[in-house]
């Protein structure tokens, strides 16, 4: 019997494996591929209140992360970016997240419950239909996940947090 149950889980975390990357291969196949210079943005305002362009943010590694509070795929993924937050300092890894809430009061109350420390922006509009953003990066599924290299030219695009930590770990040898 355990034997059987053992044959089991190994069956379906392959299974779970192959589906990631299923997803991984079908939505990630339209993004900015690596190497290419990634499409300069408003993302907000600094805790200043100037406003901020990603191009600002040259010199560090960028994670743009496409999300909405809505969307449980990236409730689930708020963990692990929070851990990839706190194992890199702001000046080597800064996260941004660029959300297709189009209800500003939803957004805050989820940033604030999940204690959700990196920048954040909203254009407040209806995804897929009036944001920019989603047109700039080619975003047809959320979360979807850029790593921009210190140049400003796009090291990773994919669906799959994992593989931008898998990255990282590399470049930063944790």
């Amino acid at each position: 019997m355990r034997k059987m149950l053992m044959a089991l889980l190994l069956l379906w975390g392959t299974a779970v494996a192959l589906c990631a990357q299923d997803l991984d291969e079908k939505y990630a196949a339209e993004l900015l591929k690596p190497g290419t210079e990634a499409p300069d943005m408003y993302i907000g305002r600094s805790k200043e209140g100037k406003p901020m362009r990603l191009s600002e943010l040259r010199g560090r590694h960028v994670l743009l992360y496409f999300w909405a509070s809505w969307c449980g795929d990236c409730r689930r993924e708020t963990p692990a970016l929070k851990e990839i937050a706190c194992a890199y300092p702001s000046d080597k890894v800064q996260l941004v997240g660029i959300s297709y809430d189009t209800d500003s009061c939803a957004m805050q109350d989820y940033v604030k419950k999940q204690e959700i420390g990196w920048i954040v922006y909203s254009e407040l509009k209806k995804w897929k239909k009036d944001t920019t953003t989603d047109r700039l990066y080619h975003v047809s599924w959320i979360p979807t996940l850029y790593l921009i290299a210190p140049d400003g030219k796009v090291a990773l695009a994919t669906v799959m947090v994992d593989k931008v930590a898998k990255l990282l770990e590399t470049l930063y040898k944790k």
